[in-house]
């Protein structure tokens, strides 16, 4: 098939989804489908805007949906409109959008190499990176909006866990074949052959931007899995789905996502829900800030070397590349550290030939070099305050474990961003859903996520959520009349109220 006929039929097949599906179930699949199938690096180029990739299409297609449907508007547990209500969330994107201005205003130099010129940035790039920022973060303002309630985070876990398992036949057929899927249905390998040699196998690529992408989406939905499991929603599938992803993460073959697992695993079955909160609060705090404890030291590299050494020789000379890169990408953005150097290779470090000599993985130092603190700030902060501030507000909130759960696995992927470039919608999605859940407080959590399919069929379309305990802490109560328009006929129905 042709990358190209793929993404300009994805909108046709996201509608047809959108109205078959009830809408938050339709926004999962569109999403996860988008993401896990799509290919890598084709985009439709429209005048005037950024890129429609396979992250931005199946996001824009959403947004065109609820832009057109009224009911689907009506039917979100935040009525507020799209943007956060809270001054802190919209500061941060206020942050990130805004701050591509100033990126363009401090970089109207050009870079002269022997092998290259790069212009100067124009006001009119400066628009078209925040606006590319923007559609970055459009899964958040859904998230927030549609995924607010304690029964959408669940619905995000099991989505999670069911697309995990169904992709996890092809990442094995790669594991035995040779990463050749991407090659035979889309005419091109996403990335360097070699990159995916491991261990006298294969790391599986399928149709991601790389193999460390296809282990993280792994780790995550083990980690999904795994709450389930310990939430008790259907036990033996889900102990049997977390063995076969457990099992197919390993043979993946990274240990970074292998480590993130065996560091988050163990707080889903032994921690609390506070404690849990807790950690993924902690882990977004040293992830937020993990650039100034880098630069004093505080960062433990000479145990975390040692203890790779142990396990691949090969793996710690690669860690111990990733640093030097590092060091050098940091001491290229401090010279301009508010908004970065901007896109299109400027923060990149070149010899005297002109030759280019860093190699950047790691998500965090790559946009501190794009877009400065700024960006850096309004991306993590997206991320991080939110479970900061549900921990706060715990007592006051009645966090159940279904928010826990996202959390973790927010912190988790926080911490790939680190040594990796692994940021996807899902991650936004999540974030996002932890800010609706935030902005809903202490409102009656036992409302649904309403279908949204507009059916117009009663006037009480929801029915009671799952709440653990719910008998041993609230008494029956009797259920209002409720006038059914279709049959005419007086039925009791559970209210939302």
């Amino acid at each position: 098939m042709s990358p190209m006929l793929a993404l300009y039929s994805w909108p046709a097949i996201s509608a047809f989804i959108l109205n078959k599906l009830r809408f938050p179930l339709a926004v999962l699949v569109v999403l996860f489908a988008g993401y896990l199938l799509l290919p890598v690096k084709y985009a439709i180029d429209f005048p005037m805007i950024p890129p429609m990739d396979k992250h931005a299409i199946p996001v824009m297609t959403i947004m065109a949906a609820v832009v057109l449907m009224s009911s689907l508007r009506e039917s979100a547990p935040n009525q507020s409109g799209l943007l956060p209500k809270s001054l802190l969330a919209q500061g941060l994107i206020a942050l990130l959008v805004l701050g591509a201005i100033g990126t363009a205003m401090t970089n109207g130099d050009r870079i002269v190499t022997p092998l290259e010129v790069k212009n100067g940035l124009r006001l009119y790039d400066g628009i078209s990176m925040g606006i590319n920022y923007a559609i970055l973060i459009l899964p958040v303002l859904i998230g927030r909006k549609y995924f607010a309630r304690t029964d959408a985070h669940r619905l995000i876990l099991i989505v999670f866990c069911i697309a995990a398992c169904c992709y996890s036949f092809l990442a094995l057929f790669e594991v035995r074949m040779s990463p050749q899927l991407n090659r035979w249905f889309y005419g091109f390998s996403p990335h360097s052959w070699r990159q995916h040699v491991r261990g006298g196998g294969f790391r599986p690529m399928v149709f991601l931007e790389h193999g460390l992408r296809v282990s993280m989406f792994f780790a995550l939905a083990l980690i999904a899995t795994l709450g389930l499991f310990r939430m008790g929603w259907k036990p033996g599938f889900t102990l049997l789905a977390a063995g076969w992803l457990a099992a197919t993460l390993v043979l993946t073959k990274s240990l970074g996502a292998v480590i993130i697992a065996l560091l988050i695993v163990p707080m889903v079955f032994f921690l609390n829900t506070r404690a849990l909160i807790l950690a993924a609060a902690v882990i977004g705090g040293i992830a937020l800030t993990y650039p100034v404890l880098r630069s004093a030291g505080f960062i433990p590299y000479e145990r975390v070397l040692a203890l790779a050494a142990k396990v691949d020789e090969q793996r710690a000379r690669s860690f111990t590349t990733r640093l030097e890169n590092e060091d050098i990408l940091l001491d290229r953005a401090t010279a301009r550290p508010i908004f970065g150097w901007g896109g299109f290779g400027r923060s990149r470090v070149r010899d005297e030939k002109g030759r280019d000599i860093v190699i950047p993985d790691g998500y965090w130092v790559i946009i501190i070099g794009v877009g400065g603190w700024a960006r850096y700030i309004g991306e993590f902060g997206l991320m991080t305050v939110p479970m900061v501030f549900l921990f706060l507000r715990r007592r006051e909130m009645k966090i159940t474990r279904d928010t826990a759960i996202l959390s973790i696995m927010l912190a988790g992927n926080m911490i790939d961003l680190i040594p990796n470039s692994g940021q996807t919608p899902l991650t936004w999605l999540i974030a996002g859903a932890l800010w609706g859940r935030l902005e809903l407080g202490a409102k009656d959590q036992e409302d649904p996520v309403d279908g949204g399919n507009g059916d117009g069929g009663s006037d009480v379309k929801s029915v009671p959520s799952y709440t653990r305990d719910f008998g041993a802490r609230h008494p029956p109560r009797k259920l209002p009349v409720v006038y059914d328009r279709r049959d005419r006929q007086i039925k009791r129905r559970p209210s939302m109220f």
